[in-house]
């Protein structure tokens, strides 16, 4: 027998930095949203007696799947050996969390959401069951925050951004902002974006994304002249998303290589 399982992904409409701690992590506060990825898992026992986990794209290291069932089985569950299938619609590196809604996907499906946060930063708010949050700590505390009906556009361009490289040249230029004004920075923004414009949206992370990648500039300008609300980028990189008060259809620039409404 195969299991077919749905993913989700997530955008951050905030994102801010707050310090290194001393395990190599980082203490963030984020405002999350959940969104379809597209990304599909295809999931039976393995005949061969271990786990196979397979994409249609190429995956580097241990995939963030098999770390989930390893962590799971290493908590007491029982899992036999899978074979698992991923198709993927997001491409890695794009900062929407897809490979955490994957091993969410699983946690969830075998009943093991309490390991999430030994997996991954994303997983804990992917595991929650909640489309909308204000995420701290290391991605482990997952605030509720009412929900209202939000459509956007995401634009994943051509390059890819490696989470840790991103996090490196951000520890080198500083942090600016403590807890208690993010989380206030976060509800202020996202009640504010009820009804009127916002803009760009805070994001540690773009100081060292404009300085490698100008074209961020004519997406955000492209976003403003089509009357977005808001507008900004999502985790480290490389997508950039818009929150739309209407249907929008734009001409994409040639390194867009992907785009999802949501």
């Amino acid at each position: 027998m195969r299991v077919i399982l749905p993913t989700f992904a997530k955008i951050n409409l905030t994102l801010r930095i707050i310090n290194k701690r001393r395990d190599g992590y980082h203490n963030l506060v984020s405002t999350f949203m959940k969104i379809p990825s597209g990304d599909v898992l295809y999931i039976s026992e393995s005949t061969a007696g271990i786990d196979i986990v397979n994409a249609n794209i190429p995956l580097q290291g241990e995939n963030i799947v098999a770390k989930a069932l390893r962590v799971a089985r290493e908590d007491g569950f029982k899992i036999p050996p899978l074979n698992v299938m991923i198709h993927k619609s997001i491409p890695p590196g794009s900062g929407l969390g897809a490979g955490s809604g994957n091993a969410a996907a699983v946690l969830e499906f075998f009943g093991a959401e309490r390991v999430a946060a030994k997996v991954g930063a994303d997983v804990p708010f992917l595991c929650s069951g909640i489309n909308l949050a204000i995420v701290s700590g290391i991605g482990e505390h997952v605030e509720k925050i009412d929900e209202r009906l939000v459509h956007g556009v995401i634009a994943i361009p051509e390059w890819q951004t490696e989470t840790k490289t991103a996090y490196s040249e951000l520890d080198a230029m500083g942090y600016e902002v403590d807890t208690m004004l993010a989380r206030t920075e976060s509800r202020d923004i996202y009640h504010a974006n009820a009804g009127r414009r916002v803009g760009l949206l805070p994001n540690d992370f773009l100081k060292v994304l404009l300085k490698k990648h100008t074209k961020y500039n004519e997406l955000f300008r492209m976003f403003d002249k089509a009357g977005a609300d808001a507008w900004g980028v999502s985790g480290s990189g490389s997508a950039a998303f818009a929150v739309l008060n209407k249907p929008t259809v734009f001409a994409w620039p040639g390194y867009v290589k992907h785009v999802l409404y949501f």
